[in-house]
């Protein structure tokens, strides 16, 4: 085992740069886990000892607190009025300030899971960001308006998560940065665990990172920001096993550490230039399962052996993110254990039960008091007294109804408070008139002091959507060999089109052609030997029609989202058709498509195409329809119904109106969805006939959503029933695709 040689007791600080008196992110300002105030809350009592106020907004996540206000996001209203806001509470009184709301749709998270991810705040504009379940990412203001946001799954063919599993948003200077498994058209047809920084401001995008290999699951880990050797960088466990460093301004990768055969959940802690992290996955190079690991940060390339200072082979540390303080290392096994380790090897101090699941993450005070939850609903607060740990207090919540009051996510210790969710509530705990005795934050470590020419260029924005016959203008921005900003940047030497119809001008502008409906291409600039590109795709907002006859065979849909890797077009009854084909031994996200030909639009439009399924040779039908609104109108082969349904996969909280309705393979039938907004309610209504007979008067299937959806990218639907890693499913074609604004 080595030795870390000069890590000491006091922490460096790798954090985003935050205001003392803020903890903008779900591991506190300096993202390690720790606060430097001392302890005032030791002990407390639901009857009022040191509980300052209680609020029956419960969920899974961890606050974060910002200029007198906490926020957090969970779950809102009930049965199929159950939305996902973000509410904003006052820090001092538990007062209700305001709510967000946010739809419920395309995903396949139950309703316990809603509120997953955790907030990021930023203390220079006060604005709070969100990565919602059904993946929208919003940009709040002080006051709850909303400055941006983005569709993720319309826009990027996000992943939705499995079992909640979510990646919560870091911001470091003018960037937001989220990440998740997707696979798009284009160069990001390959499937993977991508990042993405958004201008916090403006919501464009100014950079995609893919740093690692072929996903094994979907994960949650939050990257931290550091300045390790002078750079400023990223740190990101990430979904193929490895731990990666990535240069924050461009995604650019510096280093790998293959850590575990799956995906990591654990978020890292930062001393110096140590890195902490753990899994409770299968390792490597032993049988046994889980590791604590220390990485030396400041190498670069593969550093899996030559990065690796010490590590603890045997602890299931797969949910609970470490904190660091003091230096010490404070882990929970997945059996809730909590343990404290020397950080300079890694050897064990102490452990500490502290139930039966652990999932909920420590958080450290500078004189060594721990707040730190169990799943089951307990709430310890402990004593780190050198050798040994102390219980100081442990309150174990009951309900009358005799259900788990779980615990998920961390606290949040600011100005001598604690605040904590469980799922029933949030708890703010607290002794008046207290004197707190805390510490100021110091800055980031320094950056190297260089200039120099530019050694890199980014094209901004980095992704870009226009409609037909719009123009958007592109700009560089250029960065030296350390990758600090070059101000004011440079003008480009040339810009130049790839798989683009339209005009490019010497200034970066470009106008997209008015009868190219879909494109999907690259926007090129060079600076002398330097080259960088922009994803542009250009798709309509209105009316849409599509028979795929231009298209060549074997391509995908240009500027279409969610169709790669799934789809094709293909000779068919005399003409040409999109596939979405079925085919083994592809991963099971391609088995489901839910394909976007533009992006979100108001309610209120029909969506129209041909569709025939068939039968694979297992006798399995699929599952075919459109997506208007962010609904879904799907004939289920398997099922033998018709469904128009919001969030299908939640049968408490999700809308599912069904009919009888039998589809016979290789028959060609036109689909036709309408949605429109009246009286507060969304009316959903479907038809679906044999093609080429008279379209019938009576619509097929009707409902209606106490709870509507505001907007949503039209498209298409298929579940390829059957598919296997060793057999085929059936395939489902497309023909004469159309969207219709009322």
């Amino acid at each position: 085992m080595k030795s870390v040689r000069c890590l000491g007791l006091i922490l460096a600080f790798v954090a985003v740069d935050a205001r003392a008196n803020d903890w903008p992110i779900w591991r506190g300002p300096e993202q390690t886990g720790m606060t430097r105030e001392k302890a005032v809350v030791t002990s407390w009592s639901l009857q009022g000892e040191n509980l300052l106020w209680k609020s029956e907004i419960g969920g899974r996540t961890t606050p974060i607190l910002m200029n007198g206000r906490m926020y957090t996001i969970a779950p809102h209203g009930e049965g199929t009025r159950l939305k996902e806001a973000v509410f904003c509470i006052d820090a001092d009184t538990g007062r209700n300030v305001w709510t967000t709301t946010f739809d419920m749709f395309f995903t396949d998270m139950a309703e316990s899971r809603v509120g997953w991810t955790a907030l990021a705040g930023d203390a220079e504009t006060g604005n709070v960001y969100a990565h919602t379940t059904s993946g929208e990412f919003y940009c709040l203001d002080r006051d709850g308006k909303v400055a941006w946001k983005r569709s993720l799954i319309e826009e990027f063919s996000r992943v939705s998560g499995y079992g909640g599993r979510l990646h919560t948003p870091v911001i470091d200077e003018d960037r937001v940065v989220v990440s998740f498994l997707n696979v798009n058209w284009g160069n990001h047809n390959r499937p993977t665990h991508r990042y993405v920084a958004f201008d916090k401001r403006t919501g464009a995008v100014a950079w995609w990172a893919e740093p690692g290999g072929r996903p094994e699951d979907t994960t949650y880990s939050c990257p931290v920001i550091a300045v390790i050797g002078g750079r400023r960088m990223l740190i990101a466990p990430a979904a193929d096993g490895n731990v990666y460093g990535m240069l924050s301004r461009t995604g650019e990768r510096v280093w790998s550490f293959n850590l575990s055969k799956r995906g990591l959940n654990v978020s890292p802690v930062i001393s110096g230039n140590h890195v902490f992290v753990a899994h409770s996955e299968e390792n490597l190079d032993t049988t046994e399962m889980g590791r604590v690991v220390c990485i030396d940060a400041s190498k670069t390339g593969d550093i899996t052996k030559a990065g690796e200072v010490w590590r603890r082979d045997g602890l299931d540390v797969g949910y609970a993110s470490p904190a660091i303080a003091n230096g010490r290392l404070y882990v929970v096994t997945n059996t809730a254990n909590l343990l404290c380790l020397d950080a300079v090897n890694g050897r064990t101090i102490w452990e500490h039960s502290l139930g039966r699941v652990g999932k909920g993450s420590p958080v450290v005070t500078a004189d060594g008091v721990i707040y730190v939850g169990e799943q089951n609903g307990i709430f310890h607060i402990l004593k780190d007294s050198g050798d040994k740990c102390e219980t100081l207090h442990r309150h174990e919540f009951t309900r009358p109804d005799r259900a788990i009051d779980e615990f998920f996510g961390s606290p949040a210790v600011l100005n001598g408070r604690v605040y904590f969710m469980t799922r029933y509530g949030t708890y703010c705990l607290g002794r008046k008139d207290t004197p707190v005795q805390t510490a100021a934050i110091p800055p980031l470590p320094p950056e190297k002091k260089s200039g120099g020419p530019p050694k890199v260029i980014t094209v901004h924005p980095a992704d870009a959507l226009l409609a037909p016959g719009r123009s958007m203008r592109f700009e560089i921005r250029a960065f030296n060999e350390d990758r600090q900003p070059i101000s004011p940047p440079p003008a480009a030497n040339e810009w130049s089109i790839t798989d683009l119809k339209g005009t490019m001008s010497a200034d970066g502008t470009f106008t997209a052609a008015a009868d190219g409906v879909f494109m999907g291409g690259m926007v090129t600039a060079r600076l002398g030997e330097l080259k960088a590109s922009a994803r542009v795709r250009v798709a309509p907002r209105g009316a849409v029609r599509v028979d795929f006859e231009e298209m060549k065979v074997g391509d995908i849909p240009p500027g279409w989202v969610g169709v790669a890797g799934k789809t094709r077009v293909v000779e068919k009854d005399s003409g040409k058709a999109l596939e979405k084909y079925g085919e083994k031994n592809r991963p099971s996200p391609s088995w489901r498509a839910r394909g976007f030909s533009g992006p979100p639009i108001p309610i209120g439009c029909t969506v129209e195409a041909d569709i025939m399924g068939t039968i694979s040779t297992r006798r399995f039908k699929p599952d075919m329809g459109l997506l208007n609104g962010r609904y879904e109108m799907i004939l289920l082969g398997q099922a033998r119904e018709l469904e128009l349904s919001r969030w299908r996969d939640e049968p408490t909280c999700g809308l599912r109106h069904r009919v009888p309705f039998e589809m016979q393979p290789d028959q060609w039938y036109r689909f036709k969805f309408n949605v429109t907004l009246e009286g507060g309610k969304a009316l959903l209504k479907g038809k679906v006939w044999p093609r080429g007979e008279e379209e019938p008067a009576a619509w097929t299937i009707e409902t209606a959503d106490d709870a509507p959806n505001s907007e949503g990218a039209p498209g298409i639907y298929v579940f390829s029933n059957g598919t296997t890693e060793k057999s085929d499913g059936p395939s489902v074609f497309f023909d004469n695709y159309q969207v219709t604004p009322q």
